[in-house]
């Protein structure tokens, strides 16, 4: 697997309309090759979201409390208003989450939280926001090390649930450990997990991130305009949660 370059870099153009950025990607990111097949964990499976499958409506669970409340999630997918608060916006085409957003919660796969948090004064948005986050994120994130829980809270809810797990276990393979690509959380994934160090997880979980967007607009072109918005953020989660 590919170094994964947080700072970007000179071999790194912005966006994947020139021949010569195709091919660079084609020759860095290798195709993912699944790993051979492991028992199925026996655990409920966490269902992805986000563009994988329409979510609930509402969280499945509540926070336990100790879980971080993701204001940098909020300020990384919200525009503001003229006052500095959280302004509802519309969706450009192309993009699959529907046709209005505030702070990432849109009203297609979040349709009663959008429709509760865009009713809200302006300046009471980005706390309601945040903590809609944070329990739609609880029934991945509270199963894991605290080291990882803010970085795993924002990819979880930039990526879904199912797609978060399945990064993060890919992660796991290029670092030796030999767990399922499914998406399914259990006791395996958490004991491998247990056995690197976060802040390699983290890294080897943001390039197969990567990896998978890039193929991902190799084979649907009205995803290329989108790709410099989504490294800038994996760069960014690696960058604020990833380093310390």
């Amino acid at each position: 697997m590919a170094k994964f370059d947080i700072f970007g870099s000179s071999s790194r153009k912005t966006g994947l309309t020139q021949q010569d950025r195709n091919n660079a990607i084609r020759m860095e990111f290798e195709p993912y090759s699944k790993p051979p097949q492991q028992p199925q964990e026996q655990t409920a499976r966490i269902e992805p979201m986000s563009e994988y499958v329409k979510p609930p409506a509402a969280p499945t669970q509540q926070p336990s409390g100790t879980l971080p409340l993701p204001l940098q999630t909020v300020e990384w997918e919200g525009r503001k208003d003229k006052q500095g608060n959280l302004a509802i916006y519309k969706l450009p085409t192309g993009d699959m989450g529907g046709s209005f957003e505030v702070a990432g919660i849109n009203d297609r796969y979040h349709p009663e939280a959008f429709k509760a948090i865009s009713s809200l004064p302006a300046q009471e948005r980005a706390k309601a926001a945040a903590e809609y986050i944070q329990g739609y994120t609880a029934p991945l994130v509270e199963k894991l090390p605290q080291a990882i829980q803010p970085f795993t809270q924002d990819l979880a809810f930039n990526r879904g649930l199912g797609g978060a797990t399945k990064y993060i276990q890919q992660g796991l393979n290029a670092l030796g450990q030999k767990v399922a690509v499914d998406g399914g959380f259990g006791p395996k994934t958490l004991a491998a997990i247990n056995q690197v160090e976060p802040r390699a997880l983290m890294r080897a979980a943001s390039d197969a991130q990567l990896q998978d967007e890039y193929k991902r607009a190799e084979l649907d072109p009205n995803r290329k305009k989108f790709i410099p918005g989504l490294e800038a953020r994996i760069r960014n989660r690696l960058s604020t949660f990833g380093q310390g």
